[in-house]
């Protein structure tokens, strides 16, 4: 009777564990899409001077995130202008709160190919 009760309660840890291993495959597969559009977008950032409305709605389309910059002056030509892409997520497990994933990128302002 005893390892019954021993089974059931290990289950708890069990699917737990289950749903970390989900949460952490999860927050992978939306770091690497960012990464992949933070990318992209950088040789339109580069050739544009600057985020456009139309890197604005491609990051929005594809991640489902949003991008800021995080340089404050007006960029010139060759200057590194920081930009960061970034998506909000939710974990499944009991105790997750919600967090920002986030990639950094910079690019140099008039360099592209």
């Amino acid at each position: 009777m005893s390892y019954k009760l021993g089974f059931i309660l290990s289950l708890l840890f069990v699917v737990e564990l289950f749903l970390l291993a989900g949460d952490l495959f999860t927050g992978q597969m939306i770091y690497t899409n960012l990464d992949a559009a933070s990318v992209t977008v950088g040789s339109v950032i580069s050739s544009k001077g600057g985020i456009t409305e139309e890197v604005v709605s491609y990051i929005e389309d594809t991640t489902g995130g949003y991008i800021v910059s995080i340089t404050s002056e007006t960029p010139r030509f060759g200057d590194i202008f920081t930009y960061k892409v970034a998506k909000s997520f939710r974990p499944n497990n009991i105790f997750g709160e919600e967090t920002e994933i986030a990639v950094v990128r910079g690019v140099v302002i008039g360099y592209y190919n």
